[in-house]
């Protein structure tokens, strides 16, 4: 998979972000905003089962536990159609993200689902994982 071209299709969902009025923050400072870019890649047979568990409860324990998630997206394109769910996350800082899924991984309603949807096996294969910050000269839609 070729990460710059996956970012450079997240323009939209950038400035979707940035009309929240956050404004940009310095990279790597640890008490501002950061988005995650989360890509999950599925093993073979397990992309509907998974895109039905964040669909029907898994979207409904982040907004419970206060994870603000901008969207949603699956590629359209191979090599990840079909078998990746991309999402972005928006948290106060770094340190908020870290704790926000420290508190995901312990809510009791996801460790039933987990177990309950992935008792024939796991659904994701592999998971890509990257924190961002807007830049100074992001649109202010």
């Amino acid at each position: 998979m070729d990460r710059r071209v996956l970012l450079q299709g997240m323009g939209a969902a950038m400035m979707m972000s940035s009309a929240s009025g956050l404004g940009a923050q310095a990279a790597g400072d640890d008490t501002g905003v950061v988005y995650e870019l989360r890509i999950y890649h599925t093993y073979p047979g397990k992309y509907e089962p998974l895109l039905k568990r964040f669909r029907e409860r898994e979207t409904k324990i982040f907004a419970r536990l206060g994870m603000h998630v901008i969207g949603y997206w699956t590629p359209d394109d191979d090599p990840l159609k079909g078998n990746a769910l991309i999402y972005l996350l928006r948290h106060p800082s770094r340190a908020a993200a870290k704790e926000s899924w420290a508190t995901f991984g312990k809510d009791p309603e996801w460790i039933k689902l987990k177990a309950e949807s992935e008792a024939n096996g796991p659904f994701v294969e592999k998971h890509d994982i990257t924190f961002m910050s807007l830049t100074d000269f992001s649109p202010k839609v």
